[in-house]
C-alpha cells in the first residue's frame, strides 16, 4: 500500500515521502496513529511539492551559512572564561558556547552538533575547531582568555 508520511518514521522514512509499506502496518499502525495517510494522486503532488520546498529552504540556509563562515576568514572568536593563576579553566568550553559566541560576532547561527573540537579545551590558548556544512569543514580559530 503505498502512502505519504507525515511525519519522519524510524526505520520507513521522512516526512512527505511517498513509500509502500506492508497493508497491514499502513492501516493498522501508520494511519491509525497519525504517522501517514493513504497516498492519492493529489496527495503525492502535494507531498512531493513541500519536498522540493524544504530542500530549497535547506540549500539556502547551507549556502547563508557558508557565505557567514566565510566572512569570519583569517579572524579569531574570543571567548572569555574563567581560569586560575596556571591559566586552567574551572570549566572546559563547549560547542553551545562558540556558537553563542559565532551568532554574537558574525551573525552566523549554527547548531552545537555542527562544530567539532578535536580535544577537550581546558585552558587558555589559541585554538581551531571546525564546523561541518554538508560535506565540508570550515576551520574557525578561537582564542580563549582569562576572563578578570
Amino acid at each position: 500500500m503505498k502512502v505519504i508520511l507525515l511525519k519522519d518514521v524510524a526505520g520507513v522514512g521522512l516526512r512527505n515521502e511517498v513509500k509502500n509499506v506492508a497493508d497491514g502496518y499502513a492501516q493498522n499502525f501508520l494511519i491509525r496513529k497519525g504517522l501517514a495517510e493513504l497516498a492519492t494522486i493529489a496527495k503525492v503532488q502535494k507531498a512531493q511539492n513541500a519536498a522540493a520546498d524544504r530542500l530549497a529552504k535547506q540549500e539556502a540556509a547551507k549556502e547563508s551559512l557558508q557565505a557567514g563562515l566565510a566572512s569570519l576568514k583569517g579572524q579569531t572568536l574570543t571567548i572569555r572564561a574563567n581560569a586560575n593563576e596556571k591559566n586552567h579553566l574551572f570549566e572546559a568550553v563547549h560547542a553551545e558556547a562558540i556558537a553563542a559566541q559565532l551568532k554574537e560576532v558574525a551573525g552566523v547561527t549554527v547548531n552545537p552538533d555542527a562544530i567539532l573540537i578535536e580535544a577537550p579545551i581546558k585552558e587558555v590558548g589559541d585554538f581551531t575547531v571546525h564546523v561541518t556544512v554538508g560535506a565540508t569543514k570550515v576551520p574557525v580559530q578561537i582564542a580563549v582568555e582569562k576572563s578578570e
